[in-house]
């Protein structure tokens, strides 16, 4: 993904954290939650221990070399962030936090962190352009229509 950027637009890509542990991903939540003082606040911005995609090894923080947005929202509108929103499916990752779907994913707006899907399951979820939440619901659905004989 981040040679095919830096080909198709000359923008360098990287992996700004991948894999998290249990104790990396605490020492995280417990900064935000000292930044912000609760926990309803740090939760929107930070998974607790335990729940962060990034301990599954499947979720990724993506920057761009030489840009000061850093994991802001501001990172959405650069040259890299844009090609990322319209082009991570193609290598079977989803963008997992896009804005105005706080209420569903129940996190604020991340245009740097990716999910690996896979590429089937990612051209689905782009085609829809749908949250993943919402994409899970809709595969239980069928998997139960189907268990049922519909």
């Amino acid at each position: 993904m981040f040679a095919a950027c830096k080909k198709e637009i000359g923008i360098t890509l990287t992996s700004v954290s991948g894999y998290r542990s249990y104790s990396t991903q605490t020492n995280i939540y417990k900064k935000k939650l000292s930044k912000v003082k609760t926990k309803e606040k740090a939760d929107e911005y930070v998974a607790r221990p335990g729940a962060s995609e990034h301990q599954l090894a499947l979720a990724m923080d993506v920057g761009q070399k030489d840009s000061k947005a850093g994991l802001t929202g501001s990172f959405g509108k650069t040259k890299g962030g844009k090609w990322l929103a319209k082009n991570c499916y193609r290598f079977g990752f989803i963008l997992r936090y896009q804005e105005g779907w706080e209420d569903i994913t129940g996190y604020e707006y991340e245009p740097w962190h990716v999910r690996y899907v896979g590429k089937e399951n990612a051209l689905k979820i782009q085609e829809q352009d749908i949250p993943f939440e919402t994409w899970m619901l809709y595969q239980r659905e069928a998997a139960l229509l189907e268990f049922v004989g519909y």
